[in-house]
């Protein structure tokens, strides 16, 4: 009886002991950020724009063009410019520009533990109407480069405005921003090469490049109600955002493999408070099609 207890129990061992031995392991062979694409240039296909108090002259989508292009190792030129193609109301052409440069104040690289994505799958069970995500990801060692920068551009922006006071409602006329944006920025770099247990290499990369700047908009518009018209104004805001380039890398780096589409995405986020519009949101998904060295 004892002897049959016992074979079943080998048995499971021996198939616990041949899965451990099969589970692949992971180890980083290259670490490397000064690798990473110093610029880019991106399309954004579906963008939103909207201030939380002028809601009349939110842009529910927009399409454009993000780039960074590297001038010397500390100088470079950014900027974003987002068109509208469906806004709730319209006085003229509804429209974002963002540009200027940012410059290197300082940059260090330090040895952190680092997320690697290995695997992710998304499924949509409508019968249940669920959705499913899993991913699998590894910890591993790596250099992260972050530089400090200072930034600073032209600010425009052109879209429809709504006014309300004291419960008197104006008519919906354009609003102009104009002005100038200064701040501080962050960008933070990774580049690694990864090999399984099975000898399998492979290249990750990630560039964030999250802010924080002040917007000088001297804005001025004549609003109308039943006749009467008041000039209103509002001059100082503010906003902070990223930038985040998922495979800041080129087709040789990657061990000649092709990026995926997925791999070529340029995610931009961005909240704050316009003049007179209040708290807004800017957000907008691209697709690298140029890295600049």
């Amino acid at each position: 009886m004892k002897i049959l207890c016992v074979i079943p129990v080998a048995i499971f061992l021996a198939i616990s002991s041949e899965n451990l031995s099969a589970q692949l392991t992971y180890q980083q062979v290259l670490s490397e950020p000064a690798q990473v694409q110093k610029g880019y240039f991106s399309l954004h296909y579906f963008g939103v724009d909207a201030g939380f108090d002028n809601t009349s002259g939110a842009s529910i989508w927009s399409v454009g063009a993000e780039t960074l292009y590297p001038i010397t190792d500390k100088l470079r030129a950014e900027g974003v410019f987002l068109y509208s193609l469906f806004s709730l109301e319209k006085d003229g052409p509804a429209f974002l520009f963002s540009g200027g440069a940012e410059y290197t104040l300082s940059s260090k690289t330090k040895k952190k533990k680092v997320p690697v994505l290995l695997a992710f799958s998304y499924e949509k069970d409508y019968l249940n109407k669920k959705e499913i995500q899993t991913w699998s990801s590894v910890t591993l060692p790596g250099d992260v480069t972050r530089d400090i920068t200072a930034r600073g551009g032209l600010y425009l922006r052109n879209s429809a405005f709504e006014y309300e006071s004291n419960g008197t409602f104006f008519d919906v006329t354009n609003i102009f921003h104009a002005g100038v944006y200064a701040g501080i920025g962050l960008t933070r770099k990774l580049y690694m090469h990864v090999m399984d247990s099975d000898g399998y290499k492979f290249a990750y990369a990630r560039q964030v490049r999250p802010f924080f700047d002040l917007l000088i908009l001297p804005t001025s518009v004549d609003v109308t109600s039943g006749g009467n018209t008041i000039t209103v104004k509002e001059s100082l805001g503010w906003r902070t955002g990223l930038t985040w380039q998922m495979n800041p890398i080129t087709k040789a780096q990657n061990f000649d493999r092709k990026i995926g589409f997925f791999g070529n995405l340029l995610y931009r986020i961005e909240f704050g408070q316009r003049p007179l519009e209040g708290l807004f949101i800017t957000t907008s998904l691209g697709w690298t099609i140029k890295t600049f060295k």
